[in-house]
């Protein structure tokens, strides 16, 4: 299986125990890629995982266990986090032109053409289908 961005939706699902089956499906995934490796994600992705997983889900965990999980996944083998600058920025505009997104999921969309990434896992397919080399996963 080729190596696959997970998106931040999926992210907060493995560690927000009060999302049910969503929770079920999402640390599955999560744990293969700790296991198997094949497992990317933005600096971007991290960031908005901090945010959401810490203060807006029912059940927030404390900022240090969140410090824990980032830094874990930037310190395994299992994950690769890619980044952005201001070459992706100005193509993530062009993506925004071109395709009507968000300019965070075109910049997302930017990283993963950066760095040869051409799958995604996320729950929000509408918001990266149609774009040309980008293979959307619904886990679902």
């Amino acid at each position: 299986m080729p190596d696959r961005l997970i998106d931040t939706n999926i992210l907060v699902y493995a560690y927000d125990t009060s999302e049910g089956a969503k929770h079920d499906f999402a640390k599955n995934i999560v744990k293969q890629i700790w296991q198997n490796g094949g497992g990317v994600v933005c600096v971007q992705n991290l960031m908005e995982f901090f945010v959401v997983i810490t203060k807006k889900v029912t059940s927030p965990i404390s900022v240090s266990d969140a410090k824990i999980i980032i830094d874990d996944m930037t310190r395994s083998d299992s994950w690769r986090v890619i980044d952005r600058d201001i070459n992706t920025f100005l193509k993530a505009i062009n993506i925004v032109s071109q395709y009507s997104v968000h300019l965070w999921d075109a910049t997302i969309i930017a990283c993963m053409k950066e760095s040869g990434v051409t799958h995604i896992v996320t729950e929000n397919t509408s918001d990266f289908e149609g774009i040309p080399d980008i293979h959307v996963i619904f886990p679902f």
